[in-house]
């Protein structure tokens, strides 16, 4: 045979052994990264909502706030308690070192100061138990009391989701459990806003197949920046296998 056309055939071989890689095409739903409902640990009534449905709120922004007038005045007596204790324990230094006072004297103020700066630390936790802020960066959902309304342990006040960062929720038949991995080419498409072929990475693989579907779930991770994209949505999913 010509050494041409075993070449030929040499190539041909490999072409044929080489498959082109599986596009497993299922149905997926777009969904926020967080979702929290936020309570408090208190019973009290609802001084003030500082915060609307629909907005947008930063980390550490307070939403709402209880009625809680007897901590408040709490914490301002604590704070000049504190601020006393300080100026004694300042005096008690400077007499100390000139000898006027005892050592032990000293001492006990300093304990005092310590004291007044835990009390102070007490009297700010009290009433940070009554103030509602934001875990995260997001948008208020639900508002489900108003000022005025009675609010009891643990009951939800405000609903929050993080939309800069979306998971898209997918499952599959267990055949292909094997076969996808954190490292598999993942796109996806969002007819109802046009997009298509949007790059995506595997977040988490369900290790076990649920034995009534048959089915196992996949998570992916679409980043959402601009927040262009809401939850909610269908997508189309195409898993490179």
């Amino acid at each position: 045979m010509p050494k041409f056309l075993s070449s030929f055939f040499l190539l041909m071989a490999i072409a044929a052994g080489m498959a082109s890689p599986a596009t497993v095409e299922v149905e997926g739903i777009v969904m926020p990264s967080r979702s929290v409902s936020l309570s408090l640990p208190v019973e009290s009534i609802i001084r003030e909502v500082k915060a609307s449905e629909g907005a947008m709120v930063k980390k550490g922004q307070v939403l709402a706030t209880l009625f809680s007038p007897v901590e408040s005045l709490e914490k301002d007596r604590t704070a000049k308690q504190l601020e006393l204790a300080q100026f004694l324990f300042s005096n008690s230094e400077k007499l100390r070192a000139n000898a006027i006072i005892s050592e032990e004297a000293a001492r006990q103020k300093f304990i005092d100061c310590e004291i007044a700066k835990i009390e102070a630390m007490r009297a700010e936790a009290v009433l940070q138990d009554k103030t509602l802020c934001a875990p995260f960066d997001g948008y208020i959902l639900r508002i489900h009391k108003e000022p005025g309304e009675t609010v009891g342990r643990v009951d939800k006040i405000i609903d929050l989701v993080d939309l800069q960062t979306l998971h898209v929720d997918t499952f599959l038949e267990g055949e292909w459990i094997g076969k996808i991995n954190p490292a598999s080419q993942v796109f996806i498409d969002i007819p109802s806003l046009g997009l298509q072929r949007i790059p995506v990475q595997i977040g988490m693989i369900d290790p076990v197949v649920d034995p009534g579907s048959g089915l196992f779930r996949v998570r992916l991770i679409l980043p959402n920046s601009d927040l262009s994209i809401r939850s909610g949505l269908p997508a189309k999913v195409y898993f490179q296998i």
